[in-house]
């Protein structure tokens, strides 16, 4: 017993940017391309813009669904990193701390939990259930952490989202409006 307990306590995850090519989750920031279609469905977004690819400079200002300015470049959104540790929490639960570097100085940021619920795709809990202790804004320097107790342990393949909200405001519970005011930036797998 006292073995497992010790195990979960090693468990470790490493967050990777969120993109078409990696990560079942959409990317929810856009670049302007004239010569892009509007889309809807999954990642909606106006006429003229598209989710970045691998190719697209790093000085690209990102905007969102609408259009309009997230206070980004491609070039800091992509080099964000994070890593997770997951330990035995009080109640049954589970403790998760987290930590970022290269995230957008002084922006809100959230963490969720990402699982697919069948026909309705995926759903987004914060990470602590009620959306109170899984926020923070990141320091002038683009650091910040979280260390967040979970009422349960947290299914292995869910995923941990980070996002960062544009509006700079928490959504309590809510994600907030993906695309819109929600940009899933880092990703990763529960153990």
């Amino acid at each position: 017993m006292l073995a497992a307990a010790v195990l979960v306590a090693l468990a470790g995850a490493t967050f990777q940017p969120v993109t078409a090519a990696n990560t079942a989750q959409p990317p929810q920031v856009f670049v302007r391309d004239s010569s892009a279609q509007a889309q809807t469905g999954e990642n909606p977004h106006a006429w003229g813009l598209r989710p970045p690819g691998d190719n697209d400079s790093d000085a690209a200002p990102l905007v969102n669904a609408h259009g309009e300015s997230i206070k980004a470049g491609l070039g800091v959104w992509r080099t964000a990193t994070g890593t997770a540790t997951f330990e035995p929490g009080s109640q049954g639960g589970q403790r998760v701390k987290a930590s970022f570097r290269g995230l957008l100085p002084n922006a809100r940021y959230s963490l969720f939990v990402r699982q697919l619920a069948g026909r309705t795709g995926a759903v987004f809990t914060p990470l602590d259930i009620v959306g109170a202790t899984n926020n923070f804004t990141a320091d002038g320097a683009g650091n910040g952490a979280l260390n967040v107790e979970v009422p349960a342990v947290l299914a292995g393949g869910s995923q941990l989202v980070l996002v960062y909200h544009s509006d700079g405001t928490d959504h309590q519970s809510s994600i907030g409006v993906l695309g819109i005011n929600a940009h899933p930036q880092l990703i990763t797998r529960v153990p």
